[in-house]
């Protein structure tokens, strides 16, 4: 069995380096401006698996051409 690392929505937040209350919003507001989040059977606490925060990041990751601007 595979070990899954959680992370609270703190730590996704420092991660991010956002704030937490602007993560919960876009949860609402704008879902797509945060990486998908676990959902645990009976619990209401927020969490997101740290593999699928990163897959996330590297598909949002803005790569530089080599003058400088977006590719």
């Amino acid at each position: 069995m595979t070990h899954l690392q959680l992370l609270t929505l703190e730590q996704l937040a420092q991660l991010l380096a956002r704030s937490p209350e602007t993560i919960r919003k876009d949860l609402t507001r704008n879902p797509a401006a945060v990486p998908p989040r676990v959902r645990i059977p009976g619990g209401r606490h927020l969490r997101w698996c740290l593999a699928d925060v990163e897959d996330w990041l590297a598909k949002h990751r803005e790569v530089r051409s080599s003058e400088g601007r977006a590719a």
